[in-house]
């Protein structure tokens, strides 16, 4: 990962994809999938004092060959690691008017940590990555 000046701009993720991969072609025919990693972090404590948990959920997006093969290998339950770098885009809404920011992580790579290669229903992959997402440890 390249630094400009005196920056660092670093995201290193490790959760549970949350839905199907979207993957389309820009006109230049480079492709480009998108999909969204659940993580966890510690939140307040309920009444009888127990850590709570909070999920956030963060855009993805993979370009090119690494694009092509999270389209293809990614699916809703699998853990994985990206790592990559924050883009933030801004854009005037058409309805309102007003200015819109998303912010995504550009993945640099992603790795599959998921101990299981055969392929599997993804009904059954979906209950497994809310199951999981619900019982983390942290």
């Amino acid at each position: 990962m390249e630094s400009v000046k005196g920056t660092v701009n670093r995201v290193e993720l490790v959760g549970w994809a949350g839905a199907e991969p979207e993957q389309r072609f820009l006109p230049s025919g480079i492709a480009v999938c998108s999909f969204r990693v659940a993580t966890r972090r510690p939140g307040g404590r309920n009444e009888a004092g127990e850590r709570l948990y909070e999920t956030d959920w963060t855009t993805i997006e993979a370009w090119d060959k690494l694009g092509e093969r999270c389209a293809h290998t990614l699916h809703k339950g699998s853990r994985v690691r990206v790592v990559g770098s924050l883009q933030t885009r801004s854009w005037e809404d058409r309805e309102s008017g007003q200015k819109r920011f998303k912010t995504v992580v550009r993945a640099e790579d992603v790795m599959y940590l998921d101990a299981r290669q055969e392929p599997h229903d993804e009904a059954e992959a979906a209950e497994e990555a809310v199951e999981v997402v619900e019982d983390l440890p942290f």
